[in-house]
């Protein structure tokens, strides 16, 4: 069984919604395998404290249709998808590309659409209307109401939503369900930095047990057809990769940066490197003194550097063995937060000193969205940029991608510090698509 859970657009509710179905589905004593839509690092925090396992992104832009079919099969009882912004946005106006729409038909899962009821009933359901008939075959099955006032406004939104579209309610949420979920410049707080959070939506989810039509939005997962995981003599398959018959990195220990300020990575990135023979060897730059013995690479992800940075700045010792193990020639791979401890500083602040770049936080945006890289190796792949820094270079720098908006291909700029054996971008990279980057980045 496998439901996707989408929204009408960013604010609508979806993400506490996503959370209270999975924790009501826990609850009625199912497994459940959460999945997050795009390239988002912070919600898929939040579905594993609630749900006691990973989460996994699926994003079509950053993966082949193999590879997220590959990691659908989860073995749970249920397969939840949330979604990611409205159901139809994405690079593409026009053709949805990037979509959560895409990514349903990709999939072949069927939709559950989270409305926003404050204010409205059957202006609901011209909403609904609107989704459910924009395209030949919209993927929407069901709908969740969302800030509802009670009962009686349920009815009338239910009952206009099946005299117009014929669609059916699986329940809704009220008003006051709210996890009161901080945000900063990046999105929500992570997970790990609300210890609370598995209570509060467990909280949310028992004031929403008599509100939820768990039996109807199980009929609706029922619908999912089981999905064909082909290529298993392909060396590039994700059932190749993920289970080779000799890891080529046998005995290779990578020490992967993991605390509050470094948390952004992919979990099929981590699988991938494991089922290819690494050992992942996890430090805090914030708190451990000295990096692991007998490391063989170092694995930086993004993050929060710049909300931590007294803290990193403070930790003098470990700035000092990273940047000494560097000048040595250790293999480096350091990704957008990753990058900018790398380098000279944060906003005046003292970090490692390895990069040739200083940098400093910006009130916008600098880059947001999906981009094409090509690596001064050859290496063509898709990633994600998302980042308020700017990495100004420091005397000479030297380059080792070039970079291309996707939705506006005219756009290109050079990014990809190369020094030594370290290579360090803003750029985000999924591996399980692409796995000739793990000999390219890390040995």
């Amino acid at each position: 069984m496998r439901v996707l859970i989408a929204g009408t657009g960013s604010g609508c509710g979806k993400t506490t919604a996503s959370l209270v179905v999975m924790a009501a589905l826990r609850e009625a004593g199912l497994s459940v395998a959460p999945y997050k839509a795009g390239p988002d690092y912070i919600d898929p925090g939040f579905h594993r404290a609630v749900c006691g396992v990973p989460s996994h992104n699926l994003d079509a832009f950053l993966m082949r249709e193999d590879a997220m079919r590959y990691l659908l099969q989860s073995g749970a009882d249920i397969a939840v998808i949330e979604g990611v912004m409205g159901f139809y946005d994405g690079l593409d106006a026009r053709t949805l590309e990037g979509s959560t729409w895409a990514l349903a038909g990709a999939t072949r899962t069927p939709v559950i659409l989270v409305a926003d009821a404050s204010g409205g009933a059957a202006s609901v359901a011209a909403q609904v209307h609107g989704f459910a008939t924009l395209v030949r075959d919209s993927h929407i099955a069901g709908v969740l109401v969302n800030r509802v006032s009670g009962e009686r406004h349920y009815a009338l939104v239910r009952e206009a939503v099946a005299h117009y579209t014929g669609l059916p309610c699986v329940g809704y949420l009220k008003k006051d369900v709210r996890l009161d979920l901080k945000s900063r410049h990046l999105g929500l707080v992570p997970a790990q930095e609300v210890p609370d959070v598995a209570a509060r939506v467990a909280e949310a989810a028992r004031d929403a047990a008599d509100t939820l039509d768990i039996p109807a939005l199980l009929a609706i997962a029922q619908t999912a057809p089981a999905l064909c995981v082909e290529g298993r003599d392909d060396p590039r398959s994700p059932q190749c990769l993920m289970r080779p018959e000799r890891p080529p990195y046998a005995g290779f220990r990578l020490g992967v940066a993991m605390d509050e300020a470094f948390s952004f990575y992919y979990q099929a990135n981590l699988d991938l490197l494991r089922a290819q023979g690494m050992e992942l060897v996890p430090f805090s730059p914030l708190r451990d003194g000295a990096l692991p013995e007998g490391l063989d690479a170092l694995y930086i992800g993004g993050g929060f550097p710049e909300v931590f940075a007294r803290q990193l700045e403070e930790n003098r010792p470990m700035r000092a063995g990273i940047r000494l193990s560097l000048e040595r020639g250790m293999r480096c791979y350091a990704e957008c937060g990753g990058l900018m401890y790398l380098s000279q500083e944060i906003d005046g602040r003292e970090m490692v000193g390895f990069l040739p770049a200083r940098c400093r936080m910006t009130e916008r945006l600098q880059r947001f969205g999906y981009v094409r890289v090509e690596d001064r190796t050859g290496l063509v792949f898709p990633a994600h940029e998302f980042h308020h820094a700017v990495a100004q270079p420091v005397g000479e720098a030297a380059y080792a991608y070039r970079v291309t908006k996707a939705s506006d291909p005219a756009r290109t700029w050079r990014c990809g510090f190369e020094r030594g054996g370290t290579l360090a971008a803003f750029a985000h990279l999924h591996f399980l698509s692409h796995p000739e980057l793990i000999g390219r980045l890390f040995a």
